[in-house]
């Protein structure tokens, strides 16, 4: 374990140390010894504003007080190796550039993982769908992803549906095992039960699963958007089937569309989509999408 990742998972631990708070001490300080090494006004300069701010640094720089918290997160540091879940910091070299594009509101500062980190350094197509899709777009998605799959493109989907299940069998039902991404709505620990063989499939055939929650989290239903503007974030390019206004794909539709990523999507019946988004009408648009991450990923 990093000493990095020991103050991260520190952090995480202390009470009223909100993301946002914890994601600011990490930017300037990468360990806890690095903190120490500063005078306190320093320190409290560097998160001016944050809630309760004085009284946050007067408590990390009691060592004494702040051991328990470090003896903890060594503690969860051993239990998570032990269970082959490594958590990843801002101060990681596998730490995805993208998460810098979010909101400090969303942007975790820890990322629990599971499986083959290397599939973040490829590149990425995000798929959203939220079923039941219609017939055209479901069998669209997974004629877009037989296509991508043998030119590199990993598919990253959520872990939660049937259709993350379907796009998944896909990577490692022929011959050839071509690694995915999975991100989670909840702690790893909370997967769903009908998740857990795709996950074990995709990590035994060189893919990863993810998440920005500690293990035991949830599921809440406000974290779903969360999980989807991570997804958008971790990908060269988004691919949305039948989005509908008011629901966290569409949320991330928009984000994405804001923050200049390549969006292609399927529309939903009486839903049409934004003008920035290219429409998959057939498989020739499946080359715009492949253009697209090519260009993204060069």
């Amino acid at each position: 374990m990093s000493d990095s990742t020991l103050f991260a998972l520190a952090l995480d631990q202390l009470d009223g140390v909100g993301r946002v708070t914890a994601g600011r001490l990490l930017t300037h300080f990468a360990t806890y010894d690095d903190l120490l090494r500063f005078p306190r006004e320093q320190v409290l300069t560097r998160i001016k504003g944050a809630p309760n701010a004085a009284a946050l640094v007067a408590r990390l720089f009691d060592r004494q007080a702040m051991q328990p918290h470090l003896d903890k997160a060594t503690a969860l540091h051993e239990q998570l190796a032990q269970q082959r879940v490594e958590v990843l910091t801002p101060h990681d070299a596998d730490w995805p550039n993208g998460f810098d594009d979010l909101p400090r509101g969303n942007r975790p500062f820890l990322l629990y993982s599971y499986g083959y980190r290397s599939v973040l350094a490829q590149p990425l197509v995000a798929l959203f769908a939220e079923p039941p899709l219609s017939p055209e777009p479901f069998e669209q998605a997974q004629a877009l992803v037989r296509h991508l799959l043998p030119h590199g493109i990993a598919p990253a989907t959520g872990a939660a549906n049937g259709f993350d299940i379907v796009v998944h069998k896909l990577c490692y039902a022929g011959d050839t095992a071509y690694p995915s991404l999975l991100v989670a709505h909840a702690g790893m620990a909370k997967a769903p039960a009908s998740l857990r063989p795709t996950i074990s499939m995709a990590v035994r055939g060189g893919g990863l699963f993810v998440s920005p929650f500690e293990m035991q989290h949830g599921p809440f239903a406000h974290d779903e958007r969360e999980r989807t503007l991570l997804q958008a974030t971790l990908a060269d390019a988004c691919v949305f089937f039948e989005p509908k206004p008011d629901t966290p794909a569409w949320h991330t539709l928009t984000w994405a569309i804001d923050a200049q990523r390549p969006v292609f999507g399927v529309a939903a019946p009486d839903h049409p989509l934004p003008e920035q988004v290219h429409p998959i009408r057939t498989a020739t648009d499946f080359d715009w999408v492949l253009a697209a991450i090519q260009e993204s990923s060069e």
